[in-house]
């Protein structure tokens, strides 16, 4: 495995094991490694899940990370980052509201005045496995993707109003779910972005942190989002 020391971390972080993060000036205890070298986690079909650490570029994810899925709500935010850098002045704010609220209201206000906005991004920032679907909430992303798109957004520019915009999510979203699971039970998330099927079968997160974006979807709950990413994404395969 590739070694990274871990920081002190609360009560519920030392029961569930799940450390995303490095303090600053932690020595890696495998320098030699390249930092291209992946670690392939656990995953299938049924569940994807990505990380990267940002300082040096390491990666790891499960075989399935690159398969196409639906992306939910995490769709919004390559409409959002479009809407930011092509869309005209008032839809910025919406935009924006859109991100921290996940609102599907705007979603597909936004989708239908920019209807390229979700294929455009895909091909600026090289998304391999993203596809517009006739409406939003029928469009197509991987674990890989999203945590890469997150990745660049933040080489870009770190405080992009996107990013922001994830630091700043209500804790329940328009349609009344709760916005606390999956990636977000890491430590040291500075942002995250849910998504969730109507039937609420499939859910999906992307997080990111000081030096790290982590994504994962499931199908499956919330709950079992959780249970997945404090799995996989923990001091033992991290260390």
């Amino acid at each position: 495995m590739l070694a990274l020391t871990t920081t002190a971390c609360s009560n519920d972080e030392r029961e569930s094991g799940a450390l995303a993060d490095a303090p600053s000036g932690a020595t890696d205890t495998n320098r030699d490694v390249p930092p291209e070298t992946n670690e392939f986690l656990e995953g299938d079909e049924g569940h994807s899940i990505t990380y990267i650490r940002l300082h040096d570029g390491m990666h790891m994810g499960s075989a399935s990370e690159h398969e196409a899925r639906p992306a939910l709500s995490l769709i919004k935010l390559y409409i959002a980052t479009y809407v930011m850098e092509k869309g005209e002045y008032e839809d910025k704010y919406e935009a924006l509201g859109m991100i921290a609220s996940s609102s599907d209201k705007s979603a597909e206000e936004l989708f239908k005045k920019y209807p390229d906005s979700i294929d455009k991004i895909a091909k600026e920032y090289d998304l391999e496995s993203t596809k517009a679907g006739e409406t939003w909430g029928y469009s197509e992303t991987s674990t890989y993707d999203v945590a890469s798109f997150i990745s660049q957004l933040i080489k870009r520019d770190e405080t992009h109003p996107v990013l922001v915009a994830m630091s700043h999510a209500d804790p329940v979203s328009e349609d009344g779910y709760d916005q606390d699971y999956g990636t977000a039970k890491l430590s040291n998330v500075v942002g995250s972005k849910w998504g969730w099927s109507n039937d609420k079968s499939i859910n999906s997160s992307v997080s990111f942190g000081k030096n790290f974006v982590a994504a994962a979807s499931i199908n499956g709950s919330a709950d079992d989002l959780t249970d997945y990413v404090k799995s996989e994404i923990n001091g033992e395969n991290l260390g």
